[in-house]
């Protein structure tokens, strides 16, 4: 049997091939893939250490190039990662530690309908959850503008707690109001916080005990958040404390028996 042919420098003659062959590869949707089709070709580097599989090991490194770009986009962009991957595979390439070179790839990419319409659908809710981030961050700033604006004259402050709690309003409010402001603009002449709790207590005595600690409450969280300790706990003195509950019928007196219902 003849023995194979050598180079003179003693190495086996170099061997190439081509490469045809087709598989899933992953998207951004996770469960969703495309339908990946390769074709190429390689050839070996002369080396006196030939690899054992050439054809397998330039099918690998195609397929993971190939792979690796297609899991950044989602089903709805095959052609562009299909551009993006040939771009890469399109020119001859040395394989990494191997004598190998794959002389070029070239891919096709398709998705089924039931990977698109997933596609188009995680992109709308990204769309919506980004609406919604918008119009979240609109309201806190518009939030900020006014707790600054508020924070500015407690005349505004009054005013929108009103606003925003119209079952306190009677036929009385109106005067009541201009009065406050009035003794107000004393405390205040520029427009800054001064001790209202005394002018709180009189202008709120007419109020339900709900509505005047909601006013109180109110007004105590915006000066304690503005460093006004002080002015904090006045304002809450004039909390209206909730009423005892009621004592349960048949309790034990302190005798230790229990009061005759004759009593």
């Amino acid at each position: 049997m003849r023995t194979p042919r050598r180079r003179r420098s003693g190495w086996p003659t170099p061997r190439a091939g081509t490469l045809d062959l087709a598989c899933p590869a992953p998207t951004a949707l996770p469960g969703y893939s495309f339908s990946l089709t390769l074709t190429g070709a390689w050839e070996e580097v002369p080396s006196p250490h030939p690899h054992h599989s050439p054809d397998a090991a330039a099918a690998d490194h195609a397929l993971t190039t190939a792979r690796t770009i297609t899991a950044d986009y989602f089903a709805t962009d095959a052609v562009p990662a299909a551009a993006r991957i040939n771009t890469v595979l399109g020119r001859p390439t040395n394989l990494p530690t191997l004598p190998i070179r794959l002389l070029w790839g070239h891919v096709h990419l398709t998705a089924e309908p039931g990977a698109i319409q997933a596609a188009y659908s995680h992109e709308q809710h990204l769309h919506d959850l980004q609406q919604r981030h918008t119009e979240h961050t609109r309201r806190l700033d518009e939030a900020h503008i006014l707790r600054d604006t508020l924070m500015s004259d407690p005349s505004l402050a009054l005013s929108y707690w009103f606003a925003t709690a119209p079952q306190t309003i009677d036929t009385s409010t109106l005067s009541r109001l201009e009065d406050l402001f009035a003794q107000t603009a004393a405390y205040a002449p520029q427009g800054q916080w001064a001790p209202l709790a005394r002018l709180l207590h009189t202008f709120a005595d007419s109020l339900t005990d709900d509505a005047k600690n909601h006013l109180i409450d109110t007004l105590a969280a915006l000066t304690d958040r503005y460093g006004h300790p002080d002015i904090t706990t006045a304002i809450q003195a004039l909390r209206t404390p909730p009423a005892a509950p009621p004592e349960p019928p048949g309790r034990i007196n302190g005798s230790g028996t229990r009061p005759s219902p004759h009593t």
